[in-house]
């Protein structure tokens, strides 16, 4: 499927690819059979941006492993919502081949997932966690952002804590003697990035130094857990996070400044033992611009952007609209539940938004 109905305020593709549209079940176990067929993949992948949010997920599960397990190929799910998933489709995966569950909170505190519109209670953190483990796995990946807009210190504690009470409850859950090893929960930082097209595109980032000190924060948190030795913690490089939120807001005077990089010997900025800062820092400086004004700055609310002559078919008001409710730490309801109006039935060709005529459910 195409697009999402979670509204996540800091996912740009969650707002450019609305409205969502659905592939038939049909057309996916078609698809599903000539790759097997025609190529030599180990693993297929069904691909979208909230997977646990296809209505026919397990009638096409049931398909694929049986289509899977002939041909021993792994079936990859992407990150899936904690509270969706359930126990039947989890043995279901766990049939073919067993590995790691990925999940992703975003926030630790449940104030900080209400800013971000994450739509996700601890309730149903611990709820999925609860089913996954009497499914017989063991080993958990949880992803989440630091350096959020409206985020205190205590936001940034909330992930050792969930990360505790998730090991907590395999502990409590799954008897001795039923247990595959230990739990192994890995705990996944990156730095938030403040992109165009979304809510948060008037939120103000950090310095490296800053970031650094969350993630700090955060270890020292799950180091003083009691299951600490469940708990592995990595986080995400801070000074790439720093060039990406300058390149994600950038305007047309980063253009002498790329190519500047460039011709210093910059090619794969992407690998962690390739980038160099310094080449960045001393481009902008040459160039008279500085990392604060992209990164830092205060943006008012009826600043003109770079990017808003680009109709991606959520107009800026609505966006303006949802950065005043995060500030203030209201949820937007889900296309599902309720209409919106973000806009994305302005594309009266195609697939028309299904979710329209909604507002008053």
């Amino acid at each position: 499927q195409r697009g999402c109905i979670r509204g996540c305020r800091f996912c740009q593709a969650g707002m450019l690819y609305r409205p969502t549209r659905r592939r038939s079940l049909a057309f996916l176990k078609e698809r599903a059979r000539i790759l097997l067929e025609n190529t030599g993949y180990e693993e297929l992948s069904l691909s979208s941006l909230s997977s646990s949010d296809y209505p026919e997920l397990g009638e096409l599960l049931d398909y694929l492993i049986k289509l899977c397990t002939e041909k021993k190929v792994n079936i990859s799910l992407p990150s899936l919502r904690i509270d969706r998933f359930s126990l039947d489709v989890m043995a279901k995966v766990q049939d073919v081949r067993k590995s790691s569950l990925t999940f992703a909170p975003e926030a630790g505190s449940q104030r900080l997932r209400d800013v971000i519109n994450k739509g996700l209670t601890e309730e149903s953190i611990l709820g999925g966690a609860i089913e996954a483990f009497k499914g017989g796995w063991n080993k958990v990946k949880l992803y989440f952002m630091l350096g959020l807009p409206c985020e205190e210190t205590e936001d940034r504690k909330e992930i050792a804590h969930l990360a505790e009470r998730i090991s907590e409850t395999y502990y409590d859950t799954v008897p001795k003697e039923e247990r595959h090893g230990k739990c192994e929960i890995t705990v996944s930082t990156s730095f938030f990035v403040a992109k165009p097209f979304t809510p948060f595109q008037w939120a103000s980032m950090f310095d490296e130094e800053d970031y650094l000190g969350f993630a700090k924060t955060v270890r020292e948190e799950i180091r003083a857990m009691k299951n600490q030795k469940s708990i592995r913690y990595n986080w995400h490089e801070a000074d790439v996070t720093v060039i990406e939120g300058v390149l994600a807001r950038g305007d047309r005077r980063l253009g002498p400044v790329i190519e500047q990089v460039y011709r210093s010997g910059a090619l794969f900025e992407a690998w962690t033992d390739h980038f160099e800062i310094g080449l960045w820092k001393q481009a902008m400086e040459d160039h008279g611009l500085t990392i604060s004004f992209y990164t830092k700055r205060k943006r008012e609310k009826d600043e003109i952007f770079p990017w808003d002559f680009v109709d991606v078919g959520v107009p800026k008001a609505f966006l303006c609209k949802e950065w005043e409710r995060a500030v203030r730490g209201e949820v937007t309801p889900h296309c599902e539940e309720k209409c919106s109006g973000c806009g994305a039935a302005s594309y009266h060709a195609g697939n028309v938004c299904p979710y329209v005529g909604k507002e008053d459910a």
